[in-house]
């Protein structure tokens, strides 16, 4: 078991275990009700388990499952669960409980955010990918014109991690998750004492045999250090968005067949190429390749720009990306250079 302590303006620990030790450790009696956000596929994996634990310490637990997938994230589920608390006596008193991936984070948190006004909400991750989503208290939905475009800056009280659950995740969303790790480990040289990249690679050799405990609390102490220093994104936050600028408007092109972090995957090789940095776009691509991440299915380069211009980091209409050298930047880049890195990029697919 490791605990990482998040000093942020709500501080809170991130506990990464093999079980759910929390529910016994943490008062949970102090909250009227638990109310449970979740999705019917890890509901259907592990929804009958975590509702026996959670029921033998507290009385009143209610349950609310969505459609698996990123098209649950949006308003429309928002007002449904709404209406479900209210069905249910949830008032600002009761504690919701994010029991899932990134997607149920994120509605989650943002339900908790805006439901009386804020209540408070636990993570409960329950795919490699939501190291990074459940960790910093970025909480969103998205609208049809941009991804997590309707969101808001709110923390949890904890994060709690049972690794044995991500045993049951099928390969697609291991690769995923290891897209946001990788990116952790890109970002390590800059913000640790020490860079993981080459490490990670290493054991990337053998994905079955990889230590997750280990390797998760060192992908979260990356977004520790940067939450604690710029915990509203006012600066050097936006590093965490490497590799999301052309990530989004991939999944928002592809209508989210591609998952998150395999899109995130192509965008980090997007922004090597744009850096100048070919030795390491071409290490992440072969890692690609032997992987089998899922292959875009290449529309014309204005749907991307389109998509790219809605970016969140973007100013005065200009196409920003974080692209890292000897240092990181957060830079407009233009549309000409976006297009020949696109070609290129097109073309070591198609080779």
């Amino acid at each position: 078991m490791v605990t990482i302590p998040i000093a942020a303006s709500t501080p809170y620990d991130v506990v990464i275990d093999d079980q759910d030790r929390w529910i016994k450790t943490i008062e949970l009696s102090g909250y009227p009700i638990l109310w449970v956000v979740t999705d019917e596929h890890v509901d259907s994996l592990y929804g009958n388990s975590f509702r026996t634990q959670l029921e033998q310490v507290h009385s009143h637990v209610v349950w609310s499952v969505v459609e698996a997938g990123d098209a649950s994230k949006s308003l429309t589920h928002l007002e449904h669960l709404v209406a479900e608390g209210l069905s249910h006596g949830c008032d600002r008193h009761s504690l919701i409980v994010a029991f899932g991936g990134g997607m149920i984070g994120d509605l989650a948190g943002f339900l908790a955010s805006v439901y009386m006004r804020g209540v408070p909400y636990i993570q409960v991750p329950t795919t490699i990918l939501a190291h990074d989503s459940a960790v910093g208290g970025k909480v969103a939905v998205n609208h049809p014109l941009a991804k997590n475009a309707i969101g808001a800056f709110y923390q949890p009280i904890g994060v709690n991690y049972n690794v044995s659950r991500l045993k049951s995740l099928p390969v697609q969303e291991v690769r995923s998750g290891l897209g946001e790790l990788l990116k952790h480990a890109y970002l390590s040289r800059y913000v640790l004492e020490t860079s993981f990249e080459d490490d990670l690679f290493l054991a990337l050799t053998d994905v079955e045999q990889i230590d997750w405990v280990c390797w998760l609390a060192r992908g979260i102490e990356v977004k520790r250090a940067i939450v604690e220093t710029d915990e509203r994104e006012q600066g050097i936050r936006a590093w965490l968005n490497f590799g999301h600028t052309f990530g989004h408007a991939l999944e928002s092109v592809e209508t989210y067949r591609m998952p998150h972090g395999e899109a995130v995957l192509h965008g980090m090789v997007f922004a090597f190429l744009l850096s100048g940095d070919e030795v390491r776009a071409k290490r992440l691509f072969d890692w690609m390749r032997l992987n089998d991440v899922t292959p875009i299915d290449w529309k014309p380069f204005s749907y991307y720009v389109d998509k790219m211009v809605r970016d969140k980091k973007n100013r005065n209409g200009s196409i920003r990306f974080v692209l890292l050298r000897e240092s990181i930047t957060v830079e407009p880049v233009a549309q000409e250079l976006l297009q020949r890195t696109f070609e290129q990029m097109k073309g070591w697919w198609e080779r």
